[in-house]
């Protein structure tokens, strides 16, 4: 039978790997840093992603850029100095452009549809984040954050994730406005908590709500 020091030291090793695995991930993935109003050219610059290489342009003389696409891993960094924020790494997104500046940027802060248990820590984490920013609510009675800090607030969103999307719209006023999507995806029909999975949507543009 193994000593409990020794399975102690194994579990301990194999928390250690796993976050040196994650941190390698990380370090070895592209980043794509840009903001709403940033130019293609300072985009291009501050990115180790390829944009240029990932960008649709129109057919205008000379050519002028219409949206780049992510299909591989990559890190996205909204990297406005006060309000920015980074997400976990991704293989969805596109970054719209209009008269050479970014207009939109849509995107999925996840690799993968995820299981309710695992998008619970990765939201919380999300609005932990955008709240750090200065990121707020638009309208606090009818899109505020989503309460997921008891069991029972978990399995109210679960059992509302079944028959529609979920949104929290945020504002930076005056500035940005942020779209957080939160749905169902895969076997929703079923209504089995085990088997669904979720995905996570983040969309970004300039804030015309504000007065």
């Amino acid at each position: 039978m193994m000593k409990p020091l020794t399975r102690l030291s194994l579990i301990s090793m194999s928390a250690i790997v796993i976050g040196l695995c994650i941190a390698y991930f990380n370090w070895n993935t592209e980043v794509l840093s840009a903001h709403i109003g940033k130019s293609y050219k300072d985009t291009v610059e501050d990115s180790t992603f390829s944009v240029p290489a990932n960008t649709a342009f129109y057919p205008s003389t000379p050519p002028h850029p219409s949206s780049t696409w992510i299909s591989e891993p990559v890190i996205i960094h909204f990297d406005d100095p006060e309000h920015g924020f980074t997400l976990p790494a991704t293989k969805f997104g596109a970054v719209g452009f209009d008269e050479g500046k970014v207009s939109t940027m849509t995107t999925s802060p996840m690799l993968e549809t995820l299981p309710f248990n695992q998008l619970i820590p990765l939201l919380t984490q999300l609005q932990g984040k955008l709240k750090d920013s200065g990121w707020v609510p638009r309208n606090p009675q009818d899109n505020s954050w989503l309460a997921v800090g008891s069991e029972v607030e978990k399995n109210a969103l679960q059992r509302q994730l079944f028959d529609q999307v979920v949104i929290v719209m945020l504002l930076i006023p005056h500035k940005y406005s942020l779209a957080l999507n939160v749905k169902c995806y895969a076997r929703c029909d079923e209504r089995d908590p085990k088997t669904a999975k979720y995905l996570i949507d983040v969309s970004v543009g300039s804030d015309y709500y504000s007065e």
